[in-house]
């Protein structure tokens, strides 16, 4: 998949995200495989754009093979596939879970296990038993956690060096699962939904009041003499430092030099100090934290990756920050309101938790590169920062020591702007400096607030007065203009005058004293307030004089005038603080309403994802389990993991390497045993001369299943064995695509090119074919256009043509193999024919699979026999497996093609092939002719009579070949088949022959078990020890049907006959309730062949018959045919005279053991003289049938089946009627209208069998008498005039080497060395081994020129 992602383009990205959601599937299922290293490796590489191809395979694990990699390919890295950097992030949270997580006793063991081979095309669990309960050991959990700390460092420098991957990170649903993943490392929290959260978010909403407390009044009473308020100044440290650590309350007090830096030391943090108690001052009562929620204390963090982590965030955060391009600090907010379902304390301690460090962060980067400042965009960040900040701090959102860490970033931010070089960079009306002031004056004020409602220490207020001397340049800069806050500094630094501490009121007096020598205009605006009976100008002065009088004078002044000043600050400049506070609880209250919609639109919107989440994972997991139920029902739990999903070129090599493997080896092969003694075997349907079908192939073990007999059947729990093919129902367990086909035109210019990519080639068709029209657009697609999902089934098929191939028309077919009937796709291509299985054409011209389509448009008549067998229909697969098998053959090869019916009706066509294979298919009945015609314009004209399907032996033959025949077959008595009764005749084609080019014409094929090629009983001698051909006894009577081989069967049929014309019955009369020729007679004689015993089994419902009603010995089938049974009037066919392995029970079935004798049924018995050896009857049997008593009466069982006895008044006669239903013409089903008679009509005409085509309506010519006189002959008979024999002059051929072999191919001679073999079955080429190079070479009989090398 991975290679797919990069191979394939964003194009197949795409749809994977959208059309089947594949990466909320992945998200799901890969951390459960979070301890595989390759996967992460895997991911992280087709997450960058990276094919895995080209990734080096290692024995161990090391994450700098992943940095070499990434730093070969920088020029070409892009951030292909943002979706899986989530799912990499929830492996490693997974995987940190697990290790700190004790196990159940059964579980895969959380180890990273590295690959075990070099390559896999599948994943692997190990699920192991425990013994114990004990956790991880150490060593296990040391390295998993290593190898995660090592993907997030690794991380972490991809987001400092790499503009895509850091424009990844800053994705919401990254931000998320790193926020999910860190939080509870920081916050100790139960397992919350967003449903709890939101619950929870009234309640909230219904306890929260910045209102709570009164209106600030002017009395209050001064706290300064009080205990000291939480500490918040360390110990001195020298310039520069990062932190200074932290103290308890009873430390002495200290003073931050300029250029330190103050940090607060908590147990969570090395920056910060716990604070004692919270805070509960007024502007603190603006916090969003409730007063009856205890807050959880914050873990220390001990593991290296949350470190590791924190600082990813933190580093996010800060990049955000600094970023010049970044406006809205996108990162930040992200992280800000990323929090997984959690309460609303434990929020604001995250929250907390990571501004601290943040700050710190910030602060230190500042440092490091004051430069940064010179930049308006990363000033105003900061500016936007400290305020959210100082926002943060009096909401109670930065709890802990946020005050200070907020003031001191500041602080050093507005100091670096002090200092030369960058003071006159930005003016004091520049928004972003303004800013940072306000926020620096709030911190200041928060400061005070602090200290007038804390129990503090006299020595913090002095500390802090103090530390706003150290920053005077700042709180008393020309830049500072905010009249409010100096209202609110100066009244609370009078209050400090008031403290009844000297050195509270020397620090107090000392600020007094800088304020009137640098802010003397300002100072002056805030005591202009007209109130009675103060005098302001005298009350101004009095101030001024402190620059003048010492602090003992200016104390004594201060008390001579309290009165007055009480009033002025108390009453008046008071306000100022007042309304400080009123605002913040404004501010404060809209922001925390902002952010609880916000937060509840954001959980709402989890809620969402979750619920689709959940439902496409529902889906995903019911087709799943369907596939994998359908699976272990039809293939007998053969499949124990999923099947992987490869490209076509991967999945084309695969298959061709199984093949190959497979084949050496086999039995005889070069790795193979000599003799494989549980070899199972199965007729293959390829034929040879003549039409004979001699090859056997061997079944593959895992394809195969033993069978049960009846008998054993009953008595087990299973009530029927699994055929060997096996049929899987689709549940979608293979992603389902949909194909726009347009039915209208083939489109031009349109070709293949390659297996794997094809490219356009210009061609223009103008015929019909609607699945070409939109396959070969597909190609045409703009590579950069976003292909529609449903274009993947036209690439799936168009993927099975051969490069340079292209489609012309395309027809619904299904192809009939015996009893199964699999519906599909025939494609007339421009250079080939191809019939793919389980793919169909709707009537919208859309190609879907076949389970897909819906059955008013599936062929009604295959679902009828079904539905008459009692079977439903499925999806037909091969015996490889493969749910779209493709059979493909050049048009070249093309040799015959011959109209068919299939159950009586126009609708099937059988194509015959060079290579010995053949097609029988069913199309739609407006559509038989048409396609008829064009195969027909593909048959090539025949050169010699060796075109035909029945070989080289059709000498003299028409040249047309039999598609001619066949055309004016209908049309009885036509020349052609007058040309080959007389062919016959003249003995110049045997027995056998004739025969099956009757079968042949009258429509009997060997695909159809219905319309199974039908052949006599020649014998009536199954007891002597020889068989004596000149003995007319020895042979049956041809002359009647088998049924009145009889007196007695002839008197009982005839009266049966009788009787049943007087019953008054409309169904005519008919001798016979069974036929000579049905699938269920086919199967009982091939029953010990496969795949026969597979139909016999569906014929007999799954089980083996009865072992005494099996076919076991042919004497006593003939006795049972002739005489005995009458029910049984079967005829025999071809097999009986070609094929001896059909006699023999090569696969060892058990049919288990008569009930009388207790014999068990197991290969034939044969009849005496063929001394039980199958190839001996064969041999006889065949003779038999050339015989000069059977060439001589043949012919009467011609006119029988074939011929002018079939039907009429002579069938009568000759006692040779059957059913109605079976012969052609006596019912049209497609008359018929109700649904109940049509699906009995077709059970009777499918398991009753049917009358072949009557052929001749006038008696068939006996053969001529076998002539022996050379004179008439033209020849001399080899074998008695061996006299005649004279050696030539001349060498017929002279090879100069040893001679190894003599053969004649197409009455062409063969001559090879002792290392050279012909190819069957024309010559045309030859092997030939021996060399020095051990090589396998392939040669051209005619050229001497290779064509092959192996």
């Amino acid at each position: 998949m991975a290679r797919i992602f990069v191979t394939q383009g964003p194009t197949y990205v795409q749809k994977f995200r959208t059309a089947s959601e594949g990466f909320i599937v992945l998200h799901t299922l890969l951390p459960h495989y979070w301890n595989l290293t390759q996967l992460h490796e895997t991911l992280t590489l087709a997450m960058v754009g990276i094919d895995v191809a080209e990734y080096p395979l290692y024995s161990t694990f090391d994450i700098n093979h992943l940095r070499s990699c990434l730093n070969d390919n920088v020029d070409s890295n892009k951030m292909t596939i943002t979706d899986i950097l989530p799912i990499i992030i929830d492996m490693w949270n997974e995987g940190k879970k697990t290790v700190e997580t004790p196990r159940a006793r059964f579980s895969g063991t959380p180890t990273l296990r590295q690959p075990s081979r070099l390559r896999s095309n599948s994943v692997s669990i190990q699920v192991t038993k425990r013994d114990d309960e004990n956790d991880i050991i150490p060593a296990s959990r040391s390295h998993i956690l290593n190898v995660i700390n090592d993907f997030v460092q690794f991380f972490h420098e991809m987001h400092n060096n790499l503009p895509f991957f850091k424009e990844a990170c800053n994705k919401p649903e990254v931000i998320d699962c790193i926020v999910y993943y860190l939080f509870p490392s920081i916050c100790p929290t139960h397992q919350m939904t967003a449903e709890d959260e939101l619950s929870s978010k009234d309640v909230v909403l219904t306890h929260f009041d910045l209102e709570h407390l009164n209106s600030p009044t002017s009395a209050i009473s001064s706290p300064i003499d009080g205990p000291a308020f939480s500490d918040r100044f360390g110990k001195n440290v020298d310039d520069d430092t990062v932190s200074i650590k932290s103290t308890n309350t009873n430390s002495s007090v200290s003073i931050i030099q300029r250029g330190g830096t103050s940090a607060l030391t908590t147990k969570t943090s090395p920056h910060v100090v716990k604070r004692v108690k919270p805070f509960t001052t007024r502007l603190r009562s603006a916090s969003w934290s409730q007063a009856n929620v205890i807050p959880t204390n914050i873990i220390a963090t001990k593991e290296p990756i949350v470190d590791l982590l924190l600082n990813f965030v933190v580093d996010i955060c800060v990049q955000s920050i600094i970023d010049p391009l970044s406006k809205h600090l996108k990162g930040l907010m992200l992280v800000l309101s990323a929090f997984p379902p959690s309460s609303h304390e434990q929020q604001l301690q995250f929250e907390s938790y990571l501004m601290t460090h943040i700050s710190q962060n910030l602060k230190s980067t500042l440092q490091l590169d004051m430069n940064l400042l010179l930049d308006q965009c990363i000033l105003s960040n900061i500016a936007k920062f400290s305020q959210m900040a100082a926002d943060a701090v009096i909401q109670g959102r930065f709890k802990v020591g946020g005050s200070e860490q907020t003031y001191d970033l500041l602080a050093t931010t507005i100091e670096i702007l002090h200092a030369d070089g960058y003071n006159t960079q930005y003016e004091a009306n520049n928004y972003s400096v303004i800013l940072l002031y306000r926020s620096f004056n709030r911190m200041i004020q928060v400061k005070i607030a602090d200290l007038e409602h804390a129990e503090t220490d006299v020595s913090k207020t002095v500390a802090f007065l103090d530390y706003c001397i150290h920053h005077q340049k700042i709180i008393m800069s020309s830049k500072s203009a905010d009249m409010e806050f100096l209202k609110c500094f100066c009244y609370h630094l009078y209050r400090y005058l008031l403290s009844n501490d000297n050195r509270v009121r020397d620090s107090a007096a000392n600020l007094w004293k800088l304020l009137v020598l640098q802010k003397p205009d300002s100072l002056a605006t805030v005591f202009d307030i007209r109130a009675k009976g103060i005098e302001l100008d005298d009350l101004i002065d009095g101030f001024k004089k402190i620059l003048e009088m010492d602090y003992e004078s200016f104390f004594r002044w201060l008390d001579s005038r309290k009165v007055e000043l009480n009033i002025l600050f108390n009453e008046h400049i008071s306000k100022a603080w007042e309304n400080a506070i009123l605002q913040e609880h404004k501010h404060s209250k809209e922001e925390f309403k902002n952010y609880i919609a916000k937060r509840i639109s954001k959980l709402k919107k989890i809620q969402r994802r979750k619920a689709y989440e959940r439902e496409i994972m529902l889906d995903y997991n019911f087709k799943t389990k369907s596939w994998f139920q359908s699976i272990q029902e039809v293939e007998m739990n053969r499949f124990t993991k999923a099947l992987q999903d490869f490209d076509g070129h991967e999945n084309f090599v695969q298959s061709e390497w199984l093949r190959i493997s497979s084949d050496l080896v086999r039995e005889r092969a070069i790795w193979g045993p000599n003799k494989d003694l549980d070899l199972k075997w199965r007729l293959d349907y390829t034929e040879g001369p003549n039409r004979m079908r001699k090859r056997l192939q061997p079944i593959s073990q895992t394809d195969y299943s033993s069978y049960v007999p009846k008998q054993m059947a009953t008595s087990a729990s299973t009530n029927s064995p699994m055929p060997i093919k096996a049929t899987i129902e689709s549940n979608d367990n293979t992603k389902q695509f949909d194909t726009n086909v347009n039915k209208d035109l083939i489109a031009e210019n349109s070709s293949i090119s390659s297996y794997e990519h094809r490219e356009d080639d210009q061609s223009t068709i103008t015929d019909n074919g609607s699945l070409g029209s939109s396959l070969n657009k597909t190609i045409e697609e703009d590579e950069e256009q976003q292909i529609s999902y449903e274009e993947d089934k036209n690439r799936k098929v168009l993927r099975l043509l051969d490069p340079g191939d292209m489609v012309i028309e395309v027809y619904n077919v299904s192809q009939i193999a015996g009893l199964d009937a699999c519906e599909g796709l025939l494609l007339l291509c421009k250079n080939n024919i191809y019939l793919i299985d389980n793919f169909f054409q709707l009537s919208d011209g859309e190609v879907v699979e076949i389970w897909d389509v819906p059955k008013e448009e599936r062929d009604q008549y295959l679902l009828l026999v079904a539905q008459a067998a009692g079977v439903e229909t499925e999806p037909f697969i091969s015996s490889s497996g493969d749910l779209h098998t493709c059979r493909k053959w050049a048009t070249s090869d093309l040799r015959d093609v011959f109209k068919r019916r299939f159950l009586f009706r126009d609708v099937a066509l059988e194509m015959f092939f060079k290579d010995g294979q053949n097609a029988l298919i069913t199309v739609a009945l407006s559509e038989r002719d048409e396609l008829y015609s064009k195969l027909v314009g593909r048959v090539p004209v025949h050169e010699e009579s060796g075109g035909t399907i029945f070989g080289g032996e059709m000498d003299g033959y028409i040249t047309s070949g039999l598609s001619s025949t066949f055309k004016l077959s209908s049309i009885f008595g036509t020349s052609t088949l007058h040309d080959l009764t007389q062919r016959w005749e003249r003995r110049e084609i045997t027995n056998f022959q004739y025969l099956m080019y009757l079968n042949a014409i009258a429509g009997r094929s060997y695909n159809d078990l219905t319309q199974y090629p039908v052949f006599p009983w020649i014998l009536a001698d199954y007891h002597s020890d020889e068989l004596d051909l000149e003995d007319p006894k020895t042979f049956r009577d041809l002359t009647r049907p088998m049924g009145a081989q009889t007196a007695e069967r002839r008197q009982e049929f005839a009266e049966r006959y009788r009787q049943w014309g007087e019953t008054g019955d409309p169904t005519p009369a008919f001798h016979y309730g069974t036929h000579y020729s049905s699938a269920m007679i086919v199967c009982s004689f091939l029953i010990r062949l496969e795949p026969f015993t597979q139909h016999y089994l569906k014929l007999q419902g799954g089980s083996f018959d009865h072992a005494d009603r099996l076919f076991d010995s042919i004497g006593k089938a003939w006795e049972s045919a002739s005489e005995k049974n009458m029910g049984d009037v079967r005829e025999l066919i071809p097999e009986f005279f070609y094929l001896p392995e059909f006699l023999t029970n090569v696969n060892k079935f058990n049919f288990g053991v008569k009930q009388g004798t207790g014999e068990a049924i197991d290969s034939i018995a044969l009849p005496p003289w063929a001394h039980n050896d199958p190839k001996i009857f064969i041999h006889r049997h065949r003779e038999a049938l050339e015989s000069e008593y059977v060439s001589a009466n043949l012919h009467h069982w011609i006119d029988l089946i074939f011929g002018y006895k079939q039907q009429g008044q002579l069938a009568i006669d000759a006692l040779n009627v059957f059913h109605h239903v079976s012969y052609e013409g006596a019912v049209d089903l497609d008359s018929i209208t109700d649904i109940v008679e049509k699906t009995a009509t077709i059970g009777i005409i499918n398991n009753f069998g049917q009358t072949p085509r009557q052929l001749f309506k006038r008696p068939h010519l006996p053969r001529l008498p076998k002539a022996e006189d050379p004179v008439t002959l033209g020849y001399y008979i080899f074998q008695e005039h061996l006299n005649k024999l004279v050696q030539s002059f001349l060498p017929i051929r002279d090879i100069k080497q040893q001679i190894g072999s003599i053969n004649l191919y197409s009455e062409k001679l063969g001559v090879t060395t002792c290392q050279q073999r012909l190819m069957p079955p024309y010559g045309l080429r030859y092997v030939e081994w021996g060399f020095l190079d051990n090589s396998l070479r392939l040669y051209s009989t005619e050229t001497g020129k290779v064509s092959f090398l192996f």
